[in-house]
């Protein structure tokens, strides 16, 4: 089951946003996500977090309150990690976060963090960049030169295949705090495959 949560800071385009939902089946608001879930015509199955960062209260009017997940300010988890633990709870598999980019850098962290978890998020899309964890294989469309990163995700260390890049990733095993940064597609598309282990890809929002 695919699930969308919606998070406050920079969000990409509300046709990005759009794009992103259009095949999810469940769609959690985290406290001012929900004005950018308002803002693209979207309405959360359900809305999470202590909301100290919510634009206007008038935002939740019109909310069933059964809807509705209040938490104190005080608490041990940020407002993201509440909505993907909400969004698991109603059976999400596959959970992409939109929204979190600019801001401060520890809810950055924060977010990123999540990545490193299992089960962790498909994706993150913020109002610059697309991040995915690849866990299996990724196909990577766009046009020659357009930048991609790589970094390994989790503990154990990962291998992968690859076509179309630059530098190719055959042969490299990568391990927590190696980084691979600015390689480059050689045509419009690269396939990455992976052999063991996890990367996150990092790219620019198209568009």
């Amino acid at each position: 089951m695919k699930g969308v949560v919606i998070t406050g800071g920079s969000a990409p385009p509300p046709d990005t946003v759009r794009l992103w939902s259009e095949e999810a089946q469940c769609i959690i608001a985290a406290d001012s996500g929900l004005a950018t879930a308002v803002a693209c015509g979207l309405k959360p199955d359900r809305v999470v977090g202590d909301f100290d960062s919510l634009p206007s209260p008038s935002l939740l009017d019109g909310i069933d309150e059964s809807r509705i997940e209040r938490h104190p300010r005080d608490k041990d988890f940020t407002d993201t990690e509440l909505a993907l633990s909400a969004a698991r709870a109603e059976g999400c598999d596959e959970v992409v976060i939109i929204g979190g980019g600019g801001g401060r850098m520890d809810h950055l962290i924060g977010i990123l963090s999540l990545f490193d978890r299992d089960p962790a998020p498909v994706a993150w899309v913020t109002d610059r960049s697309v991040l995915q964890n690849v866990t299996q294989q990724i196909e990577i469309t766009g046009e020659t030169g357009n930048v991609v990163s790589f970094f390994p995700l989790g503990c154990s260390p990962c291998r992968a295949r690859s076509h179309g890049l630059r530098w190719p990733l055959d042969g490299l095993t990568w391990k927590r705090g190696d980084i691979g940064v600015s390689n480059e597609l050689v045509g419009n598309s690269a396939r990455v495959q992976i052999v063991s282990g996890r990367l996150l890809l990092v790219r620019e929002l198209e568009g």
